[in-house]
């Protein structure tokens, strides 16, 4: 798990703006804890409080795909670390950076995109007031 934390944190350093000083903890758990914790099924969350980031077991991480899923949540810590959060007018906002940044590393690498990273539903689940 450290060495594909690290290698996302390059990436997002070569590709993007955004530098990671300090990487959060990564915890992998079952998928019915996360519905539990965030009341709707998802794949990954991460939870500032604790600084961690915790991902449902059914995420295959050996995958560009799952590997993606986690890059998308390293950007929800860079987020909230630099104090970016502060400027979105709701926490659902902050979603469309990271959903693009996953569309792009999965384009980078020619995989094929998951499916909630069509841009209908990427401007629903940024929208805020849902």
């Amino acid at each position: 798990m450290e060495i594909l934390l690290a290698l996302l944190i390059e990436w997002l350093a070569v590709n993007t703006e955004i530098t990671i000083e300090s990487p959060p903890t990564v915890v992998i758990t079952e998928e019915a804890e996360l519905y539990q914790r965030y009341d709707r099924p998802v794949h990954a969350l991460y939870d500032d409080k604790s600084n961690t980031i915790y991902i449902a077991d059914t995420v295959n991480l050996k995958t560009h795909q799952g590997a993606s899923v986690l890059l998308h949540e390293l950007v929800h810590h860079h987020q909230q670390e630099s104090g970016a959060m502060e400027k979105f007018a709701c926490i659902r906002a902050s979603e469309e950076l990271a959903y693009n940044i996953q569309r792009q590393y999965l384009e980078g690498n020619k995989v094929e995109l998951l499916p909630e990273l069509d841009p209908f539903n990427v401007y629903m689940r940024s929208m805020c007031g849902m």
